[in-house]
């Protein structure tokens, strides 16, 4: 028979040896970013003051801010969507993403809201990198809203325990080179791979994609593990931590790193990232 403290580590949701729970717990705190809905993946959020921001449609169905002021459609659906979330909120706190309080915009589009610079202690996301054609782009966005020495903390779907267990782990040079080419949204050379994985061989989206087109936001553009996470948040950011938290709910890669960019990659894209933006001009 198993003693007590043997059970309680076959029970531990992360599956690689990290203390990864323990630096979410002592950096994700303060002024807090919630990009994309709920993120209940290891975050305290005791610690946090949230505030959400959201990607237009990126819970794939209508987003509303402000209250009845962006109403689209008729009014049934936003009500019972708010009302939904209200009640889940009393319940559950600031675990649950609102609607009515979020921030809209495209996170690859955040650079040109100034009013989002340096905003937030720390960021953090779930179920949101792999949805985007350009996941360096995307990471520099965060840097951009998260104060120089804070944190970011994403979870992302583990390709083995999902619909893209069929596909390939992304490289890190795919990576780099979506970014050198400035992948957008438009980008169309994933959509078949993902069909194949998600509505072909595994079916689970085949009714999903029935209402929802092969194209950004609504499919995977890249797939992850645990060990292209680990290389291409340490090709950009320090201090990284990785792990891979596994429990009835979740099956994600989760990452937690400082929000300084590497003086080697600032330097190596200098030409690039002036391309993308002048905000990275001549610093980090």
């Amino acid at each position: 028979m198993k003693n007590n403290q043997t059970a309680k580590d076959d029970a531990r949701p992360l599956l690689l040896v990290t203390d990864i729970d323990r630096r979410v717990n002592e950096h994700i705190r303060g002024t807090v970013g919630r990009v994309g809905g709920s993120v209940n993946q290891l975050i305290n959020y005791r610690h946090c003051s949230i505030e959400d921001i959201n990607i237009p449609d990126g819970g794939f169905g209508k987003v509303f801010s402000n209250g009845l002021g962006n109403i689209a459609g008729s009014l049934y659906p936003f009500l019972k969507r708010f009302i939904r979330q209200e009640i889940m909120y009393v319940v559950q706190g600031q675990k649950v993403s609102r609607d009515r309080k979020t921030v809209i915009l495209d996170m690859h589009d955040a650079y040109r809201k100034s009013e989002l610079h340096d905003r937030y202690d720390s960021t953090i996301s779930s179920n949101l990198l792999e949805h985007s054609p350009n996941p360096i782009w995307l990471l520099l966005n965060f840097y951009l809203i998260t104060r120089k020495g804070g944190y970011q903390f994403h979870a992302i779907p583990h390709y083995r325990y999902t619909y893209d267990r069929f596909r390939e782990p992304t490289t890190l040079e795919h990576f780099i080179t979506d970014f050198e080419k400035r992948s957008d949204a438009s980008d169309m050379s994933h959509a078949e791979d993902y069909r194949q994985s998600a509505v072909e061989k595994d079916g689970w989206q085949r009714k999903f994609h029935d209402r929802y087109p092969l194209e950004y936001p609504y499919i995977h553009f890249h797939v992850f593990d645990e060990i292209n996470t680990k290389a291409l948040l340490e090709f950009m950011f320090e201090d990284v931590v990785n792990d891979v938290f596994k429990t009835d709910e979740y099956s994600d890669n989760v990452v937690i790193f400082k929000n300084t960019l590497k003086r080697e990659f600032v330097e190596k894209y200098k030409r690039i990232l002036s391309q993308y933006s002048e905000l990275f001009d001549g610093n980090s």
